[in-house]
C-alpha cells in the first residue's frame, strides 16, 4: 500500500456571487498568466464591441445578434479562465457587457480576481519571510557547528 503525503498547494475555493465556484492558486503564476491574458483579450473585444455597434447604428436586429455574438466570445474567454460553466453561472441571462457600477459587468469580475491575486501574494511574502528567516538561521548554526577548521 502506498504512503499518502498531503502537501499545501495553496488551492483555494472561491464562491463567486454565490452562483460558482472556482478553484486556483492564486499566486499560481500559470493563473495570473492566463487571468491577464483573458483580460487583455477581453478589453480589446470590448473595444472592438464599442466600434462595432456605432457601426451598426440604429439597426436593432443587427445590433442584438452582435452583441448576442460578443457576448458568447465573452464566455468562453471567461470559462477558460474560471472553468466550464462559470459565465453562464455567473451571468445567467445577462449579456457580460450589460453595465454595472459604471463598467461592463466582466470587467467588474476581472478586477474582482486581480485584486485577490494582489492581495494573495502580499499574504503569501508575509508568510513566507519569518520562515526563511527561519531556516536560515538553523542552516547558519549547522553550518557553523560542522564546518571544518583548517
Amino acid at each position: 500500500m502506498a504512503k499518502t503525503l498531503k502537501f499545501d498547494t495553496g488551492v483555494e475555493e472561491y464562491d463567486l456571487n454565490g452562483c460558482f465556484k472556482a478553484r486556483f492558486n492564486p499566486t499560481d503564476t500559470s493563473f495570473v498568466e492566463r487571468l491577464y491574458k483573458v483580460f487583455d483579450d477581453l478589453e480589446k473585444a470590448q473595444g472592438a464591441f464599442q466600434a462595432r455597434v456605432d457601426e451598426i447604428g440604429d439597426d436593432g436586429p443587427a445590433l442584438f445578434a452582435y452583441a448576442a455574438e460578443r457576448d458568447a466570445e465573452m464566455r468562453g474567454h471567461i470559462d477558460s479562465l474560471l472553468g466550464e460553466g462559470a459565465a453562464d453561472a455567473l451571468f445567467p441571462d445577462i449579456n457580460c457587457y450589460a453595465m454595472a457600477d459604471g463598467l461592463p459587468i466582466w470587467v467588474n469580475l476581472m478586477f474582482a480576481l486581480a485584486e485577490e491575486v494582489e492581495d494573495a501574494f502580499a499574504r503569501e511574502q508575509g508568510k513566507g519571510d519569518p520562515r526563511v528567516r527561519k531556516y536560515n538561521a538553523k542552516y547558519e548554526a549547522m553550518r557553523k557547528k560542522y564546518k571544518r577548521v583548517k
